[in-house]
């Protein structure tokens, strides 16, 4: 059986292509040297379109509005430029170009070129990761800032950290900020101000072209901040041309003045904070006065506290009637008891023997004292007689 024949569209195809176009990783981050042609300038969307070409090939490109603010010259046909950007197709029209990202003119271009390369390589090292960064603090009371020595700079970090946030200290560490020596310079302040127990650190300059800012591109300084304890802010560059260390800083700023608004509070926002805070613990004062007021009105209202005298008479006279009861009945256990051991008396008075002596009764017993009866006695025996007044010895001659 004849396998059936499958028909694809244009806009499949295109679309196909574009997708290998784009999961090629060669074809992502790539850079390219070329001459600029058929360059117009920009049209009404603020775009750029023109053609790279070398000896023997040519490749259409394009630069978008916002990528087209970091050129630091203006292209025109003919410049010998170097190129970053990605390969990308384009369906509608089934042709592939290049989109820029940045652009430098060929000589230049070399320093941009060995930028891009370092700026891969620490990106894919993590050294731009946002888990890495580290917090600032919201009332730092200490700023060490790394700059240019006398530079307007300096004047500008100072003036405006004081103007937010006059209770801040602000050390200056002058430092070579271009040329040869600046990133050695640089990285020297930095250690030595990371390790005085400053709250912040601020690096940066007054911004300038490309090749002024080149120290703070250098690998070594990037490294050096990424290993700091302390928080940085980092304003070298502006919007359109960051540095190295503007990306791998803690925060990073495009002026002094909006490091500034970053690393320290507005002292008026602070105040006002502190003026909401103390209005704030007044109404819970207050209302937690008000509500124990209120508790101690409303046992005022309970009945039992306005007859207070009267409760305490009540109890009072409770008291007493107990101890009335208490006393009557301790006298009459006292009687009953006096009553009882009286009783007892006359019963043992009954039965004393001297009483009974008294009477003319006599009490016989032998010699050991063992009172004897009757039978007991034997003629012959000697025995004595116990009257209540005394004692005689007999001795028995008869019994009768």
């Amino acid at each position: 059986m004849e396998k059936e024949t499958v028909y694809y569209s244009i806009s499949q195809i295109n679309e196909y292509i574009k997708l290998l176009f784009d999961n090629t990783i060669t074809l992502k981050n790539i850079y390219l040297k070329g001459e600029i042609s058929n360059y117009k300038g920009r049209n009404k969307s603020g775009h750029i379109y023109f053609t790279l070409k070398d000896e023997k090939s040519s490749l259409s490109a394009v630069m978008f509005k916002y990528d087209s603010l970091s050129l630091e010259f203006e292209p025109k046909n003919g410049d010998e430029v170097l190129v970053l950007g990605t390969i990308s197709s384009y369906p509608p029209s089934g042709t592939y170009q290049i989109i820029c990202k940045k652009i430098s003119q060929f000589g230049l271009g070399e320093s941009f070129l060995k930028k891009e390369q370092l700026k891969k390589k620490l990106f894919q090292e993590g050294l731009f990761n946002s888990e890495h960064k580290k917090e600032l603090p919201v009332y730092p009371m200490k700023i060490a800032v790394i700059t240019g020595k006398n530079s307007a700079a300096a004047l500008d970090f100072e003036f405006n950290l004081k103007r937010r946030f006059p209770l801040v200290e602000v050390v200056i560490f002058p430092s070579l900020v271009q040329g040869e020596n600046a990133a050695s310079d640089l990285i020297k302040n930095l250690k030595k101000a990371d390790e005085s127990n400053f709250d912040l650190l601020i690096i940066g300059r007054g911004g300038g072209a490309s090749e002024d800012l080149n120290a703070f591109d250098d690998e070594n300084l990037v490294r050096t901040i990424y290993d700091l304890k302390t928080p940085i802010i980092s304003a070298v560059g502006h919007e359109i041309n960051k540095t190295l260390c503007d990306l791998v800083a803690d925060r990073y700023a495009s002026t002094p003045t909006g490091a500034a608004e970053i690393a320290v509070p507005n002292i008026d926002d602070v105040l006002n904070d502190i003026y909401q805070q103390k209005n704030y613990l007044d109404s819970i004062i207050n209302s937690y006065l008000m509500r124990i007021e209120n508790k101690i009105l409303n046992f005022k209202n309970l009945k039992y506290f306005q007859n207070i005298s009267e409760i305490y008479t009540n109890k009072e006279n409770k008291i007493k009637n107990i101890k009335i009861s208490i006393n009557h009945r301790i006298d009459q256990i006292i009687s009953e008891n006096n009553y009882k051991i009286s009783n007892l008396k006359t019963k043992l008075s009954l039965l004393n023997p001297n009483n009974i002596l008294e009477k003319g009764y006599t009490i016989v017993t032998d010699a050991n004292g063992k009172v004897l009866n009757f039978k007991d006695i034997k003629i012959g025996e000697d025995i004595h007689v116990k009257f209540s007044d005394g004692k005689i010895k007999a001795n028995v001659k008869e019994k009768e």
